[in-house]
Order: C-alpha cells, then sequence, then structure tokens
C-alpha cells in the first residue's frame, strides 16, 4: 500500500497542476447543453437527442447521444457516449467515442485527435492509416449551432458518410416538455407501479397489471428475465410473504415520448421490510425503461436494472 501511494502521489500532482480542457478556451465551451441533431447518416434521414456537459472537475467534455429512431426491438437505433479530453504532449484535442456499432472503441485506433483551426475541429481516427475517419466539428457562432461533417478516406480519397446540425433546444422547449400531457402520464404509471409494492399496495397482480406481456428485465449482473409470466412467478412468493417497499426516493433523470413508446432514465433508492418487519438496508439502483402504450394504458415493457454499490 505504501508503495501505491509512492507511485499515485506524482500522478496526483500533475493532474492538480495542469490546466483542464475547459480552461482552454475551445470551441468545445459551445458545446455543453442540449441539442437536436438532424441530418443524413449513411444515407438515411434521422433525429438524434445529444447532451452534453463538463464532468470530473472540467478536465473532459461528455455527450451522450441517441437517436430517436428505434430498432425492431423498441430500442435506439444508434447511441453513444463521447469523451474528449486534451492530450497534453501532442498539444491537440483527443476524442473517445463509444457507441453501439461495435466494442472495439477501447483500443488505439479508437482515440481521434485533433488541432482546432478558428471555429473548425477536424478530428481524425487512424492517423497515417490507408483508412481513416475524418469527422469535422464545426461551431456556427452566429446561429449558435453546429454542423458535423463525416467522411470516410480510403487511400486518400473520401466518401461523405454524415452531414448533420445541432441546434441547441432552449429552456421554453424544455417547460414545454417538462409540462406536456404525456410525460405526465408516464410519470402517473411509473408512481401506480411503485405502488404496487408498497406497504398498502395491491401486490403481484396490480403489479403485473402494469407489464406488457412480453416484458423483459435486466440487472447488471444477473441473467435476464424473460417475459410477464416468468416474472411474476418469480418475485410472487416474495410478495405472498409480505415483503414490501417501505421506502421508496426517486428521480426522475431523462423521460422522452414518441408516440405510443417512452424511454425513462430514473435513480431510485427503496428501503424493503420483511415479514417479521426488520428492515433492509437501503438500495439504489439506475433503471433504463422501455414503455409502451397500449389500449390508450402506458405498460412498462422492458427496465435494464444498474445496481448502485454504496
Amino acid at each position: 500500500m505504501k508503495y501505491a501511494v509512492a507511485l499515485l502521489f506524482p500522478l496526483w500532482m500533475v493532474s492538480a497542476l495542469a490546466q483542464t480542457l475547459q480552461e482552454r478556451d475551445t470551441p468545445l465551451d459551445h458545446l455543453a447543453g442540449r441539442w437536436v441533431m438532424t441530418g443524413t447518416i449513411a444515407g438515411q434521414e434521422i433525429t438524434h437527442d445529444l447532451e452534453a456537459e463538463w464532468v470530473l472537475d472540467g478536465h473532459y467534455l461528455y455527450f451522450h447521444e441517441r437517436a430517436r429512431e428505434r430498432d425492431e426491438n423498441g430500442d435506439p437505433a444508434y447511441e453513444s457516449q463521447v469523451y474528449f479530453g486534451w492530450d497534453e504532449a501532442g498539444e491537440r484535442l483527443v476524442c473517445l467515442w463509444l457507441d453501439i456499432t461495435g466494442g472495439g472503441g477501447l483500443v488505439p485506433d479508437g482515440f481521434g485527435y485533433a488541432r482546432p483551426d478558428g471555429d473548425r475541429i477536424p478530428f481524425v481516427w487512424g492517423e497515417g492509416a490507408d483508412s481513416q475517419i475524418h469527422n469535422t466539428f464545426t461551431y456556427l457562432r452566429d446561429e449558435d449551432a453546429w454542423a458535423w461533417r463525416i467522411d470516410n478516406v480510403r487511400q486518400g480519397e473520401p466518401s461523405n458518410f454524415a452531414q448533420v446540425v445541432l441546434n441547441r433546444v432552449d429552456l421554453a422547449t424544455l417547460a414545454d416538455e417538462a409540462g406536456s400531457p404525456e410525460r405526465q402520464e408516464i410519470l402517473d404509471a411509473i408512481a401506480q407501479l411503485s405502488a404496487a409494492t408498497a406497504a398498502d399496495g395491491g401486490g403481484a397482480d396490480a403489479y403485473g397489471a402494469m407489464l406488457t406481456s412480453g416484458f423483459s428485465r435486466w440487472t447488471i449482473g444477473s441473467d435476464a428475465v424473460e417475459g410477464r409470466e416468468t416474472w411474476l412467478a418469480g418475485i410472487r412468493d416474495w410478495f405472498e410473504q409480505g415483503w414490501r417497499v417501505v421506502d421508496r426516493q426517486g428521480r426522475v433523470i431523462d423521460l422522452l415520448v414518441e408516440d405510443d413508446r417512452a424511454f425513462a432514465r430514473r435513480i431510485v433508492t427503496e428501503t424493503y421490510a420483511a415479514p417479521d418487519g426488520d428492515r433492509s438496508p437501503p438500495a439504489t439502483a439506475a433503471l433504463d425503461e422501455a414503455w409502451r402504450r397500449i389500449d390508450g394504458q402506458w405498460l412498462l415493457h422492458r427496465v435494464t436494472v444498474h445496481p448502485v454499490m454504496e
């Protein structure tokens, strides 16, 4: 342990003294916020939602991008999580782009590099290789918007892959979304689902009435459960033995409603009461949920549970 402290201390000093990316006055200063992306990717018209924020004390800019278009399972057709940082040795920006198209992002070729040129940031992946990806970010200062152009370059010959524009979502739009009737319907459905597990709730039958027949649940670190009846069979004994949720604190982080589908991300902390009255320690998890409206009722279709370790 002494050796570990000795090794880490110099790294901590360098980190503390280094200028953060947020302090470097790059065009990325204008990317923080919430955006709607429209344009063409691989010949297809797209609309994506993107939210960017400074993280880790301003050393990195992070954004999460999700397509509004859905695949056959109702999941986003495209999703990425992207980090920008500063390459001190190369005196340039560095970008790590992770997405659902594959798991090869954490390799040397998975990093793109760029030196800002005015309001342009011409990132290149695969520097020096015959096959490269050029992704040029251009801040449109007069419009407070962004234009992105992606080209696949083979032996020096570029082929355009994507041209998109990012427009900022203003506070008025956010306020309208927050108060929309459809959003409130989803919040009411979440409350109804939660009420089924409370001490005076309706138990397994009331809980099951809020799930689609094709419901699935995956808790990270365990096997996925497919089908409403399979899930209810597993938890019915829990209800019938007298277990209940006696305290719940929740927060909705993100909520998107599209026609008869909705997608929610929320943080939930629950305390459980055993049949003998003993209470469990609070347990916290992050939930990614997909909801569907069937015959006018919102039902939970899929949930991924990410336990948060205290």
